[in-house]
């Protein structure tokens, strides 16, 4: 797999059954020998063969193109995972709703929404569960903000402010 940046990019809301007329269409393209589809299709893989390219290579390559490593992550970008769903569903509580979303895309575990890691949401709004769900995929405790690193920490705040159950729900996810 070749590593490269994105040469496309989302609308503000965009349509999966757009991005799969899409992919068929760079699937038809790169069949009928189009230079500008076999283009960006050699960019993402080696080797490339019009003939057993298939539609899922079509996808991947359009995934790519977008920026993400898969059609999947792809998809769950535009059916809404996203960090701001993600810090919304923890700030709720709503544990349910982050475990899928962070199912689909565990990256957003280590992301920040409103200058806070979605730990500190976690953290600040007292949810030990999704503490332990967050550091599962990821995050970290220790990881403060700048400037002040270290006192702002998700584990400083909850030091400082005496969350217990937090604190402990930190402890047990560092030993697991």
């Amino acid at each position: 797999m070749k590593t490269t940046l994105p040469t496309r990019r989302l609308t503000a809301n965009p349509d999966l059954n757009q991005l799969k007329r899409q992919a068929k269409e760079l699937l038809e393209a790169f069949r009928a020998h189009d230079a500008k589809a076999s283009a960006e299709i050699t960019s993402h893989f080696s080797n490339a063969d019009p003939e057993t390219f298939a539609l899922h290579d079509a996808q991947l390559t359009l995934a790519r193109a977008y920026g993400f490593e898969s059609w999947p992550k792809l998809k769950a970008r535009v059916d809404g995972v996203t960090v701001d769903r993600l810090a919304q569903a923890i700030r709720a509580g709503d544990l349910s709703r982050a475990k899928k979303m962070l199912a689909a895309r565990p990256e957003l575990a280590t992301m920040s929404f409103d200058h806070l890691t979605l730990l500190h949401h976690a953290v600040l709004t007292r949810h030990p569960e999704l503490v332990r769900l967050l550091m599962k995929y990821g995050a970290n405790p220790h990881a403060g903000l700048y400037p002040h690193r270290d006192i702002t920490s998700p584990l400083a705040i909850a030091t400082e402010r005496g969350y217990d159950d937090i604190l402990l729900a930190i402890r047990e996810s560092e030993t697991t």
